[in-house]
């Protein structure tokens, strides 16, 4: 048995355990007399409801970091703590804003470049959404992040389809100064500071809070080219709030928020297996081709050089402004939420990735989203009903110029600096919604949850395409469509702390406009989706353990998924994409997750996914030129198991001196990156499953802590996903790397 599953076994073995150690806990409950028990492990709270809540009583499968969690574990990003979420996964194609999430299977499948971006999934930050300007928000001065999985539509809209990610951050304090400055260093000369101040301007009504972060990092990468560079990186991030609270019962809360972040190339090495662009327009005609080596050979005997003769840059710089107005009255709270989101995303530079000059590119995307939210709710004060109702408006709008240059070395012999193909696109979206959801206590122990949202929303697109100079295709059209989406849920209090539900819930994401050479329709249809799920929560044996668990199943109707083709008629090159709508596709799997405090100070945890999600119906998917039938085959980012598992142990050294050591393990299955991986179904299209170990300690003395730590500490040799950005040298991939760091923080 080999070592992935000796770690898996063990790992499912230890957490079988756990849980059958809960299986007298409702009878424990039920006792005459039983009182209840006394609670060792903090409450978590979480808001997924849009109110406080304890984690427990919440009928969503969620997983929760705390500010503690987020410290101790190094979380800087998506990535860090989809590691550790259940059925969860993602892709990245090269930089930090690059990455496609996949939660139970549903990821969005259409291009990161849509125009506006069109997210599966609900991204919020203090109740704003930011999907529209970033995937993978920064993570400094966080309360809490929840990453909420099945259709979230109720209270995180019309396209959290797929689930939700939902993070509070800390706000201004009007009565105490306090503050922080941290420094850390890390493998390929990366330094990463960031400081947090908190002063009242006015004490007791206004507040004001500044963070800031800066980054820099040589990178993991080398262009051996004399141009030199690499994916070197700097990253910067700010942000200012203020608190004013004029009276007992009103809060208002204005941000404004800055990232920019610059990287020299897009991260990734070739693999050596061309894909069809490649043999389209880099090896036109040419029998049983070959990826060059050129110098640097291919993944995983190269892990760290490129060979580009020309520099590349890669980045995304955006900006959001949000006001937040909450009215507590004795009978009703109303909140607002009003939000500006302004992203520019660019690439430029070397595309065929290689020391030939083939094909360079320009590509800016420009995007803007405003959004107003109002809603009212009952009060906290154990009333047999609570609710919620309100209403919001979106306008989303992009603005994509894409062109792509030839290059001196171009295989057709055309003149250089030639704009073979562009795309010029102008979309917007506007969009309204209704939204209520109440909760009956028929009893102590049952109640009833029913809620809906009503969306309109109205596509607009005018895009052209041009091949040398021609234009060769082009649309200006708009497209509506109107959705309601229901949720039920109900709830069973087994003993204290120990919840069990059923819930059925309708997700949606809306159509739009396209041109798709392939149908006569501008538009494409929406998605739909059914989620039923079974979900059983408790915090037992005096609160040592938490534990977790769901069963769900979901369908589809009409899944968005995304087409590109390159062809050429003598040294005519034309690049076309779509969306097309497979008929159904299904999602069937159990998450479990489970912390056990052993003695006090000694903890162990980890989760269980299994996901089997497929398309059900999809006879007609066009992929590199062709008609295949997709139907049956296991649906892209979808991987069978995702697996982790940690151990931690707190110990008290002296009067005031903390300390505490953490060893991490997790675990994704294969998958299939995209629909060209599922007919092609060889690597690196198929992706192998990999698991990662990390060990972590650190110590805590009055108000200074330090922490050092090992991440990918076996130097396991992963990737996420394969992606064709790069021609010559193949498809590429991002390699994972080792990383050892220290940190030390000051408080005040």
């Amino acid at each position: 048995m080999n070592r992935k599953s000796l770690y898996r076994y063990a790992l499912l073995s230890g957490i079988s355990c756990i849980s059958l150690s809960t299986s007298c806990l409702a009878q424990e409950a039920e006792e005459e007399g039983a009182s209840e028990p006394t609670v060792v492990s903090d409450e978590i709270i979480v808001t997924a409801q849009r109110r406080a809540q304890i984690a427990t009583d919440v009928p969503i499968s969620l997983t929760t970091f705390d500010s503690e969690d987020i410290d101790r574990q190094n979380i800087k990003g998506l990535d860090d703590y989809f590691a550790k979420s259940p059925n969860v996964s993602f892709i990245s194609t090269g930089a930090r804003d690059r990455k496609e999430i996949s939660i139970r299977g549903v990821t969005n499948q259409l291009s990161t470049e849509a125009n506006p971006r069109t997210s599966t999934f609900g991204f919020y930050i203090d109740d704003f959404n930011v999907s529209t300007g970033t995937v993978n928000p920064e993570i400094v001065d966080i309360e809490r992040i929840e990453v909420l999985r099945g259709p979230q539509g109720t209270y995180f809209g019309r396209n959290a389809i797929g689930g939700a990610i939902n993070i509070s951050t800390n706000q201004a304090n009007p009565s105490v100064y306090e503050g922080e400055a941290s420094i850390a260093y890390s493998s390929f000369n990366t330094i990463d500071t960031h400081a947090v101040f908190n002063a009242p301007l006015v004490e007791d009504v206004v507040g004001l809070r500044m963070v800031g972060r800066y980054q820099h990092s040589d990178g993991n990468i080398e262009n051996i080219n004399p141009i030199g560079g690499g994916n070197n990186a700097d990253y910067y991030y700010g942000k200012a709030s203020l608190r004013i609270t004029p009276s007992y019962d009103l809060t208002l809360d204005i941000t404004g928020t800055y990232t920019r972040e610059d990287v020299g190339m897009r991260e990734g090495v070739p693999s050596g297996v061309l894909g069809d662009t490649a043999l389209a327009v880099v090896f036109p005609g040419i029998e049983n081709p070959q990826a060059d080596p050129d110098g640097v050979g291919f993944f995983p005997e190269n892990t760290d050089k490129v060979n580009f003769n020309r520099p590349q840059s890669i980045g995304t710089e955006f900006y959001y402004v949000t006001g937040r107005a909450v009215w507590e009255r004795e009978n009703f709270t109303v909140t607002s939420v009003t939000g500006y989101i302004h992203s520019d995303q660019f690439l430029e530079g070397d595309i065929d990735g290689s020391s030939k000059d083939y094909y360079y590119e320009q590509k800016p995307i420009e995007r803007e989203s405003f959004s107003q939210e109002v809603r009212v709710q009952s009060p906290d004060n154990g009333s047999a009903l609570s609710w919620t109702f309100g209403g919001m408006y979106a306008e989303d709008k992009g603005e994509l110029n894409q062109f792509t240059f030839t290059g001196a070395d171009n295989p057709f012999g055309l003149p250089a600096d030639l704009a073979i193909t562009s795309t010029l696109s102008n979309g917007k979206s506007e969009s309204w919604a209704l939204f209520a959801q109440g909760e009956y206590e028929f009893t102590d122990r049952l109640s009833l949850t029913l809620g809906g949202r009503f969306t309109h929303e109205k596509v607009t697109v005018t895009q052209f395409n041009t091949s040398n100079g021609e234009i060769n295709g082009q649309v200006d059209d708009s497209a509506s469509f109107d959705n309601f989406s229901p949720r039920a849920t109900l709830a069973y209090e087994l003993g204290y702390r120990t919840n069990v539900y059923v819930t059925a819930s309708r997700g949606f994401k809306a159509g739009g406009v396209q041109i798709n050479p392939n149908l006569d329709d501008t538009s494409y249809d929406p998605e739909t989706l059914w989620n039923y799920e079974l979900g059983f929560k408790t915090q037992a044996f005096d609160g040592r353990l938490l534990l977790n668990a769901a069963a769900f199943h979901m369908v589809w109707s009409d899944l968005q998924t995304a087409f590109a083709q390159a062809e050429v008629d003598g040294d005519d090159i034309t690049f076309f994409s779509g969306i097309e709508n497979a008929a159904s596709a299904s999602s069937t799997g159990v998450e479990i997750d489970a912390t056990y405090r052993i003695i006090p100070g000694l903890q162990i945890g980890g989760a269980i996914g299994y996901l089997d999600a497929k398309f059900d119906e999809y006879e007609n998917s066009f992929v590199n030129g062709e008609i295949v039938d997709l139907s049956g085959f296991r649906m892209p980012n979808s991987p069978e198991w995702t697996l982790s598992a940690f151990g931690e142990y707190d110990v008290t050294l002296s009067d005031d001196v903390d300390a505490f050591f953490r060893a991490e393990w997790t675990y994704r299955d294969e998958i299939y990156s995209s629909k060209e991986a599922l007919v092609y179904d060889i690597w690196p299209y198929r992706v192998p499953s990999f698991d990662v170990v990390n060990l972590r300690a650190g110590f805590s003395w009055q108000n200074f802590s330090a922490q050092v730590y090992a991440e990918n500490l076996l130097d396991e040799k992963y990737f996420t996903n394969a992606y064709e950005k790069a021609f010559a040298g193949g498809l590429y991939v991002q390699p994972s790397v080792r990383n050892f760091g220290a940190r030390v923080t000051v408080t005040f």
